[in-house]
């Protein structure tokens, strides 16, 4: 096997939750990296889970539907029938995202090239246009990021959320970090989202060691998650994409 020297031997933390880390964590060790998964988000079905079920039945009166993650479309799809989508036109924020809709049957209508998030979606030629009067579906989990919302209500079309899941934090602390960081086996630790860096410094408590870490966000805007009084080396990818990410890594230690 090529092993590649810039990751050979590094210590990479992800916190993805645990069915989202295999792709990304084989292809890192894969170059000789050691990879902790240590999960910040657990994907749960939501709290109302039969007010979410009888929302998805009335899909066929839309006219677009965005689905801004994987997590939403497996979601959704476990309470509504893929062919409701052939009626209606379909975005999504990422490329994995459209490949899974893809599986399913489902033809998506928009999504991004090169950046993966709400910003890139809305870039799109004649996105923004299609949407001014129309009713469009936001499908997400709950307490998301309600930039796209308000950009389509701006534009001039009628936008209701889909909440068709919720985010928990499955650790009580980082002493498993705290351990490696101690036995000198941490190298970076990547965030992927903005929930994940509030669970991150929330179980850091203040505690001075982790100023003495790297952190990788999954994206520009979710710098403003970290903390002031933060001391530590953060780097940025610019989207949380799994080969954004790996292209990033392997520029930081190349």
């Amino acid at each position: 096997m090529n092993i590649k020297p810039s990751l050979k031997g590094k210590w990479i933390v992800i916190t993805r939750p645990t069915h989202q880390t295999a792709n990304l964590s084989n292809r890192l060790e894969a170059e000789g990296a050691f990879v902790l998964s240590f999960p910040l988000l657990e994907i749960n079905p939501p709290k109302n889970l039969q007010q979410v079920q009888q929302q998805l039945q009335k899909l066929a009166d839309f006219d677009l539907a965005i689905f801004v993650s994987t997590n939403a479309v497996e979601h959704a799809l476990k309470y509504v029938n893929a062919g409701v989508f052939n009626s209606i036109k379909v975005a999504t924020t990422g490329k994995k995202t459209a490949s899974l809709l893809e599986s399913h049957g489902i033809k998506v209508d928009y999504c991004p090239e090169k950046i993966f998030n709400s910003e890139a979606l809305l870039a799109i030629s004649g996105m923004k246009e299609f949407c001014i009067g129309k009713k469009v579906a936001i499908i997400r989990g709950e307490n998301g990021r309600d930039y796209l919302r308000d950009s389509l209500l701006r534009a001039g079309s009628d936008t209701d959320y889909f909440d068709v899941y919720q985010r928990n934090c499955p650790q009580y602390n980082l002493d498993t970090i705290k351990q490696h960081w101690l036995d000198q086996k941490l190298d970076i630790i990547l965030l992927s989202s903005g929930t994940s860096v509030n669970n991150f410094f929330r179980l850091a408590n203040n505690e001075k060691w982790i100023d003495e870490l790297t952190l990788l966000l999954g994206s520009e805007r979710i710098r403003n998650k970290i903390p002031k009084g933060f001391q530590g080396k953060i780097l940025v990818a610019e989207d949380p994409n799994d080969e954004t990410i790996y292209q990033k890594l392997a520029t930081i230690y190349g």
